[in-house]
């Protein structure tokens, strides 16, 4: 069978998702005219109604809804039940009609009926249509999945929707019903938007949550590399023969030697080693597994998470084959024993263990040979979430006086009453009542406890409980057993997320895993291995490198045993983009062989090998399976692996003695926990000054000097920051740095380096910090070098690379200080850009300064025509200066300084008011006119026409003129430059010859604004009532624009609401009154007057010419309680909100 392609299951999501949508709505007002949430049942009821009626308010509070009051109760988790079983019994039916194995219940010899012949019986059988009674039938074919007497089942949907549903299952083509992997598909697309929803809230992860939050369907090929490289590496190194081992060309002649019917082994990975006399063999890659049983019927094999039975179907696919191999069996004998003996799986939602059971069924009836359907024997799956509703003295009684088995529902009570949050996590193997009883009796026991039927409503809560007393005490059962292979993807939450009952719960019985829920659990598949099992495992990989998992690392590298590591990187999973999970697959086994001879590993100076590959590189799922069968195979010694920095597990052999951390610090960066409050953009402020001082941030690439674009609210460390700081609510980290020249790395992605120069820098920044100022160059040469990511990638994969691992790689310093000999004979060069994005820059519009390879120093370029030059001249006519014309005491190369002088012959074309308008109004020459001579100063001798057409050319307005330019392309291109944080704005009133004007933020007060609007504004008024007196075309829309335009920059400058500006973090008599902004509030917040007062073109722009990304809702994180508006907000950091004038002059007054 083959999985389904991306088209096809897109249409399936879009099905599943409007199924769940049509089932729930349908359910709830099916239980809503059952009145199974009021406190008593209505009059018009019947006793047939009413007896149901009780039966599924028992069944809803087993699920865990609540009775409040002791009579209304609650409805959702029952919704959920009603909706997912009524939907999947009709999903499965068609699953098993379309294979020809929807049987029809002849009581001598079932046969195969079609949906339609389902059609035709309906009436004669009792049934509305041919889809219910097919769901009967499918129901009754498989009793371990619904629960026949279960409640659900006895209710109806309504007509409307269960025709919709109908629909909805009839529209799914055929291909579905078909493929290989649907069956997972159909539980996670039911679960996305639940799993969406949970994630959105922010709230922590219980037993509610868990079971959408957690879902992840497995990739096909992720399955079968790991079983390939676990059950196909055991069977390989007992199928081939010595002489196929010595001889063989190939991987792929083994795989083929190897391989039967039924199990290709395509991604069974083999190595060549020595023997010791100087001969070669070729043995599977993770080993040959002798540590398992020599009977493949004494494989007992488990996935604890087991999900919609991906795993174990393709563990049952390949134990089939092999044991029709090697046992002899036929094809019904070898399914038969395979069910009985191998495949035991365990899920924490029971609607996954129907699943799981269900895609068990289909592939033992569907397989070739082994006479289709029939009753199979018992599958060995339990749900481990099951909910402990009753009360204990009720739950005891099902032990029906029988003294032990009484102690057991006692523990079982006690434990099982976190089973929904924890699931296998539990051992019931540990607890004192597994001395006293065996769980199998406990069942027995159980079977006879839900023969008494009792009557009335606490009757039907006892049948529910021992309902669920069963499915524990199987799940017991499987929970205390041990296993030779355990194979699953583990659930991903970290425990930051974790809700207290689990993260309690990880704390104290897995304290070095308990960082995230993926390493617990595989902590715990190795508690279920028997000694010699291994555990086969899909789960993120952080916690190969991380330091806080370096306790746990010790305790698997020191005592158990590690086979074959895949590292998958990111883009692992089709359904995950981007970094979200950087996944591994990973074969460990319990307890160290290392000296298990022809074992596990390789005796290679007493250092046993881990064999890994790694695909981290190939950015989509399929290219990362291309390369698992083919990539090459590293080997390090597992022994090796304690000798690392923090015991981090790398598949490169770290042999040096010298690593960076010797010779340099890594320093943690800047956090204030409410950046949008203390960061800035530094062109947001009019220059640094004691409050704000300067701040570095990440790079995109190596360069010499960049990331240098940021301001931060410090205030010398002596103002609010400090304080925060010194009570945990902000993180003023990287002083050691602070004035001091080292390597910034950016820490996510490619990790690109700039030379540090002192400043203050972010935390989204580590500094390489030198002991010894002379290594830097050394250093730098490194870190700026793809050796240095290499290097860290190796020990560390995660999306955010952490200050302290920056340095705790090897660094042979006599090698790079050559390197730097070589490079920079001169040294290191001094702070250069050519970018008015950073702090650094000159200031001027065509100036330019370069690394000159030849002299090995900077230099000073060819004057500069890119997109950047119409920018920098713009920001000058309207008066702005950048930060190193300002600052005489800057650290800047010589050229750059030689630039910045330059910059004070451009002074006399700055605005005086900052104000320009794109026309020429009240006597001035028009904005185009205007830079023109600008441009002419800055050039000099080299200004031509041909250098403007150049200019516009690279502004992208080729063939056409400044004016357009100005009027048409300045502010988006403005906006994109400087990060949506724009300083210039380009004011306007909608008309393409209309009023428009360029205006300096920071100079725009109330003064100023009140000029562009009865000086500026006014004058072009003036104008167009003149222009409409004298009959000039136009004049009439232009002067209504106009006005328009003046109402709404009065409504501003008013600052009425919604018209006003709200800075969260100021108290009401400090907000502002009318447009009087305070420029150390930032952009973001004070453009949003402009933005919101009304459309004159763009949706969402305002009164400006485009509309920035800018967004001002709510920031991220949550307020301290001494905010001002922490009450109001309830702790959210809110920005939407709006202030009357009275309100602010009234608190104003109080104030005073």
């Amino acid at each position: 069978m083959q999985p389904l392609d991306k088209p096809l299951r897109s249409q399936l999501e879009r099905a599943v998702k409007a199924a769940r949508d049509t089932a729930e709505t349908g359910a709830r007002a099916a239980l809503e005219q059952l009145g199974i949430g009021d406190p008593a049942p209505a009059s018009h009821l019947s006793e047939t109604d009413r007896e149901l009626r009780r039966k599924l308010r028992a069944h809803g509070r087993q699920l865990g809804d609540a009775l409040n009051g002791g009579k209304v109760q609650t409805m959702d988790r029952l919704v959920e039940e009603v909706a997912y079983e009524h939907w999947h019994r009709m999903l499965f039916a068609r699953f098993l009609a379309e294979n020809d194995l929807l049987m029809y219940p002849d009581p001598d010899e079932p046969v195969a009926i079609t949906l339609e012949e389902c059609e035709d019986l309906a009436a004669d059988e009792g049934a509305a249509n041919g889809w219910e009674l097919a769901a009967r039938y499918a129901a009754r074919m498989l009793p371990q999945i619904f629960r026949l007497d279960s409640p659900v089942f006895q209710l109806t949907l309504p007509p409307e929707h269960q025709q919709a549903l109908e629909r909805q299952v009839a529209g799914l083509p055929l291909e579905v019903f078909t493929a290989s992997d649907s069956l997972g598909w159909v539980y996670q697309f039911w679960q996305s938007k639940k799993k969406e929803q949970v994630n959105q809230s922010e709230v922590k992860i219980g037993a509610r949550e868990l079971p959408a939050v957690t879902q992840l369907f497995t990739e096909p090929y992720m399955v079968s590399f790991l079983l390939d490289n676990s059950l196909g590496a055991w069977w390989a190194a007992r199928q081939l023969s010595e002489s196929d081992l010595k001889h063989a060309e190939s991987e792929d002649e083994l795989r083929h030697k190897a391989a039967i019917p039924g199990v290709p082994l395509e991604y069974l990975r083999f190595v060549k080693q020595e023997d010791g006399a100087d001969n070669t063999r070729w043995t599977p890659a993770a080993g040959a597994f002798d540590a398992w049983p020599e009977q493949l019927a004494d494989l007992k094999t488990l996935d604890p998470c087991c999900g919609s039975g991906h795993f174990l179907v393709a563990a049952f696919l390949m134990l089939v084959p092999m044991r029709m191999e090697r046992d002899g069996l036929s094809a019904r004998d070898a399914v038969d024993a395979v069910l009985r003996e191998n495949i035991h799986g365990l899920e924490l939602d029971q609607r996954c263990v129907e699943l799981a059971a269900f895609a068990l069924a289909l592939a033992a009836w569907k397989y070739p040979g082994a006479e289709g359907y029939r009753p199979l024997p018992e599958l060995h799956l339990a749900c481990t979430g099951l909910s402990v509703s009753v009360a204990k003295e009720e739950w005891k009684q099902l032990g029906l006086g029988k003294h032990n088995l009484t102690i057991a529902l006692d523990w079982m009570h006690d434990t099982f009453r976190d089973a929904p949050v924890l699931g296998s996590l539990l051992n019931p193997a540990k607890a004192d009542a597994a001395k006293l009883v065996k769980w199998e009796e406990l069942s027995t026991t159980l079977n006879q406890a839900l023969e008494n039927e009792q009557q009335g409503e606490h009757g039907e809560a006892q049948q529910e409980a021992a309902v669920v007393a069963q499915g524990l005490a199987k799940a017991a059962t499987l929970l205390s057993d041990q296993y030779q292979w355990v194979i699953t993807n583990v659930p991903y939450l970290t425990r930051g997320k974790q809700s207290d009952r689990l993260r309690n719960f990880c704390e104290r019985y897995y304290p070095e895993a308990k960082s995230d829920l993926a390493t617990v659990f595989l902590e715990r598949c190795l508690e279920l291995c028997a000694q010699g099992g291994t555990s086969s495992i899909v789960l993120p990989q952080n916690w190969m490198f991380l330091s806080g998992y370096k306790k746990f690392r010790e305790k698997l590298l020191t005592h158990e045993t590690w086979h074959f590591i895949a590292r998958l990187g990111p883009g692992a999973f089709e359904t995950i983009s981007g970094e979200v999970v950087k996944a591994i697959l990973i074969n460990i086994s319990r307890g160290n062989a290392t000296h298990a001879p022809g074992g596990l590993f390789d005796n290679v100076g007493y250092c046993n090998l881990i064999r890994g590959v790694d695909v981290s590189e190939p950015r989509t799922a399929s290219k990362k399976a291309e390369q698992l069968l083919r990539c090459e195979i590293k080997n390090v010694g597992q022994a090796k692996q304690l000798e690392n920095p923090d015991a981090r597990v790398s598949l490169e052999n770290m042999n040096s003695t010298d690593f960076l951390f010797s010779l340099a610090h890594g320093v943690h960066g800047f956090g204030s926990k409410d950046s949008p409050r203390y960061f800035r953009q530094f062109w947001e402020l009019v220059r640094p000054n004691d409050d704000w001082q300067l701040m570095s941030t990440t790079v995109d690439e190596a360069i010499h000097f960049s990331g240098k674009q940021q301001a931060v609210y410090w205030q010398n460390g002596k103002g609010l920051l400090a304080e925060l700081g010194k009570k945990g609510l902000a993180i003023p980290a990287g002083e050691m740095a602070w004035g001091r020249h080292g390597v910034a790395v950016s820490q996510i992605g490619e990790l690109p380096a700039t030379i540090h120069t002192g400043e203050i820098f972010d935390k989204n920044v580590a500094v390489v910090l030198p002991k010894v100022d002379a290594h830097l160059p050394a250093i730098w040469c490194f870190c700026s070098s793809s050796s240095y990511k290499e290097a860290v990638r190796q020990i560390d994969q995660s999306l955010k690379v952490t200050n302290s691992t920056l340095v705790k790689v090897p660094f042979d310093l006599d090698h790079w200080s050559k390197v730097a000999g070589e490079k920079y004979p001169n040294g290191l060069p001094k702070p250069y850009t050519d970018d008015p994005t950073q702090w650094i820059f000159h200031g001027h519009p065509c100036g330019s300064v370069v690394w000159d390879e030849e002299q090995k120093w900077t230099a000073e370029g060819s004057l500069r025509t890119d997109d950047t030059v119409l920018q920098v001249a713009v920001a000058r006519l309207l008066g702005y200066r950048w930060s190193a014309e300002l600052d005489a005491d800057m650290e800047l190369a010589d050229e750059q300084r030689e630039w910045v002088k330059r910059c004070e012959a451009l002074l006399p074309f700055a605005d005086e008011d900052g104000i320009v308008c794109i026309p020429p109004v009240r006597g001035e020459a028009s904005a185009a006119d205007r830079l023109l001579n600008l441009l002419a100063a800055a050039y000099g001798d080299a200004w031509s026409t041909d250098v403007l057409a150049e200019l516009l050319k690279s502004a992208g307005h080729a063939g056409k003129t400044l004016e357009t330019w100005l009027r048409d392309k300045f502010f988006t291109q403005h906006c994109k430059l400087f990060q949506n944080r724009p300083f210039i704005w380009h004011i306007w009133d909608g008309l393409p010859d209309g009023f428009a004007a360029l205006v300096n933020y920071h100079k725009l007060d109330r003064k100023n604004l009140e000029t562009l609007i009865y000086t500026y504004l006014g004058d072009w008024i003036s104008r167009q009532k003149q222009d409409l007196a004298s009959g000039v075309d136009g004049a009439e829309e232009r002067l209504a624009a106009a006005e328009s335009l003046k109402k709404k920059l009065e409504q501003i400058l008013e600052g009425e609401a919604p018209y006003d500006i709200f800075i969260r973090w100021k108290p009401i008599e400090q907000q502002p009154i009318g447009w009087d902004p305070d420029l150390n509030d930032g952009v973001r917040l004070n453009i949003r007057p402009f933005m919101t007062v009304g459309n004159v073109k763009k949706k969402g722009a305002g009164i400006l010419r485009d509309k920035p990304n800018i967004k001002w809702t709510k920031d991220r994180g949550k307020d301290v309680e001494s905010a001002p508006w922490y009450h109001t907000f309830k702790g959210e950091r809110i920005n939407d909100h709006h202030l009357t004038l009275a309100e602010k002059k009234s608190a104003k007054e109080v104030s005073e």
